[in-house]
């Protein structure tokens, strides 16, 4: 891609609100300086786990218009109703796995001729994933999904009486 080049640092869509972020403001900085004609613009967020200013105190442009972008980054899939036409996207999609729910999104990136990069593809060349959440994030990730089933046996938090059938809830599902 030819410089100058414009990349955007999207807000995520998701609900609930997720407070990830593809870069840091110092990363951000960090591209610019590394990459002559890079500059990187900021989606506002009141989510986001580093505040607006953060990024408007290293000099990093924050604007709700990313349609100026060349490139946009996120985290987790980008709500349908926000994807813009005719552009390059990084994040991951959940859409490799012919997952249902995300039929739309997959639809809807075709329909606009955009360019999807899904992070979950991306591989060194032992073919193991390069960009991936660590160990941690798979646990949380299996007990929040045990939650909708926890909460309607009475069980909301682990403190809770009857808590532990959150914990046979997911020994059952995902300790096979």
């Amino acid at each position: 891609m030819p410089f100058p080049t414009l990349l955007g640092l999207l807000r995520e869509g998701r609900t609930p609100p997720d407070r990830r972020v593809a870069l840091t403001p110092k990363k951000c900085v960090e591209l610019q300086d590394t990459y002559p004609g890079l500059r990187v613009r900021v989606q506002p967020s009141p989510h986001r786990a580093f505040a607006d200013q953060e990024y408007r105190d290293l000099g990093i442009e924050v604007s709700e218009d990313m349609a100026g972008c060349d490139v946009l980054l996120g985290v987790k899939e980008v709500p349908v109703s926000e994807l813009i036409a005719n552009k390059a996207y990084l994040f991951f999609s959940h859409t490799i796995k012919k997952q249902p729910r995300n039929r739309e999104l997959l639809q809807a990136v075709l329909n606009k001729n955009i360019t999807l990069i899904d992070y979950e593809l991306l591989t060194n060349a032992a073919g193991e994933r390069v960009v991936a959440f660590g160990h941690w994030a798979g646990i949380v990730g299996r007990i929040t999904a045990c939650l909708p089933t926890a909460a309607s046996t009475g069980s909301t938090s682990l403190s809770q009486p009857g808590s532990a059938s959150i914990w046979r809830i997911w020994r059952r599902n995902f300790l096979r």
